[in-house]
């Protein structure tokens, strides 16, 4: 990877040759450790890493800098602000309960629960279909692909109708099975 690309390095290359570099990075770090730990104490080191690695983006980058300490020391007023516009975000979505994200257990809890009932509702509207309306539906919509359609056909001719009759047939029955189920789960 060449220097251009890699924010470490171009930091380095910035900071000095061989070991004075890794001496004025780590002074650096430090300074800004000091910094973070007066505004933010438990975010110091981890704040102090983020201001680094964007300094070293915008070296990579060709912005020129004169003042290393203080170009790194206005990041690191910028990801205080950051931080704080972050944690005022959070405690208004704290406080407001329509910018909180949803609960996805307990909206699977909830889908979950729905789709039981619509289950339970189905097979009571099965039953009261009657035996033979039950598995002809069942039947009907009972394969995939190719299968469905030869199934399809062999139910035409047992019941001895058209494919057409057989499917105005489970339509017709489909329909009082959705208008069963609806009444179930929707009383009123």
């Amino acid at each position: 990877m060449n220097e251009a690309n890699d924010p470490l390095r171009a930091l380095l290359a910035h900071l000095g040759d061989g070991r004075g570099a890794a001496a004025a990075y780590e002074a650096l770090r430090r300074r800004l450790i000091a910094f973070f730990r007066l505004h933010l104490p438990a975010q110091a080191d981890d704040l102090a890493d983020v201001a680094l690695d964007r300094l070293g983006r915008r070296l990579a980058e060709g912005v020129a800098v004169e003042d290393t300490g203080g170009y790194a020391l206005g990041i690191a007023r910028f990801l205080v602000r950051e931080a704080h516009a972050q944690a005022a975000r959070a405690a208004r979505a704290q406080d407001d309960p329509s910018l909180q994200p949803p609960d996805p257990d307990a909206d699977a809890a909830a889908d979950a629960l729905q789709f039981e009932a619509v289950l339970a509702a189905l097979d009571t509207c099965l039953d009261a279909a009657g035996p033979a309306q039950g598995r002809l539906i069942l039947d009907y919509y009972g394969a995939d692909g190719g299968e469905r359609i030869a199934l399809r056909q062999r139910l035409a001719a047992a019941l001895g109708i058209s494919l057409n009759a057989l499917r105005n047939r489970a339509l017709r029955l489909r329909d009082a099975l959705e208008a069963c189920v609806r009444g179930r789960l929707l009383p009123g």
